[in-house]
């Protein structure tokens, strides 16, 4: 289905997706809540050769985090939450730390918790883990303490959102998915879209998500068994999702727009341009609202221009797509009388200083790498990594995953990379540390935000 007349200069920017064999794009545009185009590009499922449109219901990702945001402003109003309660009023099982981790801090990504997304790979689940409230729970309940106090800076946080949607279900006695669709869904039309809570629903009109490998051959990557909401899972359409920016941002604003849009603020008082699930942001001098989404298979942008009250929406089924700078292409179009000039790509280069000036890596014989082989234990990840030495150098199990090469860096220092085919965990720094004897005792592992993960030597356990 298209709406309005023919746009062929907007077709062309998809141009590259309409074609057959390929996953595709679906696009909405509006104007002040009236949508003037509407299209899908390319396939939905390349089994059946099942075309893009506008109504495709595709899974959008950290797009959700807004929709789960907006839940909590609403309970708070309701009197059934206070967006300043600690986490632990709802989720007694979180540690208790120095200082007090809110729902606000979860709502502006200030709350210093490690991220799952991260943290399940380190512990070896395998590709498509699914995890549940309970797991997820679990799994912070023995973090020993944030990455940083709550409200010292800002990071952006997968779990906070979880959390944040496990404590409304806990207060309101709902599902996230029961709550979004009572209080947001039904009532703006939204008939497309749900949280997806249930691996076995059928789902109308569901793309199926893909990606490519480095030949440039297509696999599907999509993540039927993440089946719990929070920070991502909603399942939506490009119209559906315009029908939410047009109640939360048009000319009748609901009660709960001025705190969605209430700018995060850290302890110092600096603002971080992040509101409730929104990015605040600026593109060639006009004011915009909005936020992307990335998960297995799927990419999604939602994006607003206030003043000229033009709104976007694109998702693909294709994880190699680009639905920001396609959805900022469709606004060069629509607002080329009001944008200011094209900026400049004054970014500074992104190198790795630490490699840069790093020394040589060491090299190690066997006799030195066997002080490092054994096993040890993570109480935080519930996870035994195991080490071996031999002719070839140091690998790694994690759990039952397969071997993984060891590299050393610097003295009593290695680096390790966790492959995976869906959400992998960023190169790991592992920095052992040796007990009065010189014996190595234990190590400290850091990945991407993860910092200071603790492991002690397990005596005793089987090496294999």
């Amino acid at each position: 289905m298209e709406t309005g007349a023919d746009n062929p200069a907007i077709d062309a920017i998809f141009a590259s997706w309409d074609k057959p064999g390929s996953p595709g794009c679906a696009l909405a545009v509006a104007r002040n809540g009236d949508l003037v185009y509407s299209r899908g590009y390319g396939y939905a499922n390349l089994d059946y050769d099942i075309p893009v449109t506008p109504q495709t219901v595709f899974d959008v990702a950290s797009v959700t985090k807004q929709f789960v945001a907006a839940v909590a402003n609403i309970l708070a109003q309701d009197g059934t939450v206070s967006l300043d309660d600690g986490v632990r009023q709802w989720l007694p099982e979180l540690p208790e730390y120095a200082s007090p981790i809110t729902l606000r801090h979860l709502i502006h990504h200030t709350g210093g918790l490690r991220d799952y997304l991260n943290l399940f790979p380190l512990a070896g689940s395998h590709d498509y883990y699914a995890v549940s409230r309970e797991q997820l729970l679990a799994m912070m309940s023995r973090q020993r303490a944030p990455v940083f106090a709550p409200g010292e800076r800002y990071e952006y946080s997968n779990t906070g959102y979880m959390l944040l949607a496990h404590a409304l279900e806990r207060a309101a006695g709902k599902s996230l998915g029961e709550l979004a669709h009572e209080r947001i869904f039904e009532p703006l039309g939204m008939d497309g879209s749900l949280m997806y809570e249930n691996r076995e629903v059928i789902i109308p009109r569901r793309a199926t998500g893909y990606h490519q490998d480095d030949d440039g051959n297509l696999r599907v990557v999509h993540n039927y068994d993440f089946e719990i909401a929070g920070d991502g899972q909603l399942y939506t359409t490009v119209e559906d999702l315009l029908r939410w920016d047009d109640y939360l941002h048009g000319a009748d604003k609901p009660a709960i727009h001025q705190s969605m849009l209430t700018e995060g603020t850290l302890n110092n008082g600096e603002p971080i341009e992040y509101a409730h699930g929104i990015t605040l942001g600026e593109y060639r001098g006009l004011r915009t609202v909005g936020h992307g989404g990335h998960s297995w298979g799927f990419l999604t942008e939602l994006r607003r221009y206030v003043e000229p009250g033009l709104s976007i929406a694109v998702s693909c089924n294709a994880e190699y797509g680009d639905p920001g700078e396609l959805a900022r292409r469709v606004a060069d179009h629509y607002l080329a009388d009001q944008l200011g000039p094209e900026e400049g790509d004054d970014e500074e280069d992104d190198a790795d200083d630490e490699d840069e000036d790093s020394p040589a890596a060491p090299s190690l014989s066997s006799a030195e790498l066997a002080a490092f082989a054994g096993s040890f234990f993570s109480a935080e990840l519930d996870a035994t990594y195991r080490f071996a030495a031999g002719d070839e150098g140091l690998t790694l199990r994690v759990e039952q995953q397969p071997a993984l090469e060891v590299q050393p860096v610097a003295e009593d220092e290695f680096r390790v990379e966790f492959e995976s085919r869906g959400w992998a965990a960023s190169p790991a720094r592992l920095k052992f540390d040796r007990d009065a004897s010189g014996a190595v005792a234990g190590f400290s592992l850091s990945s991407g935000s993860e910092r200071g993960l603790v492991f002690e030597r397990r005596p005793g356990l089987e090496v294999r």
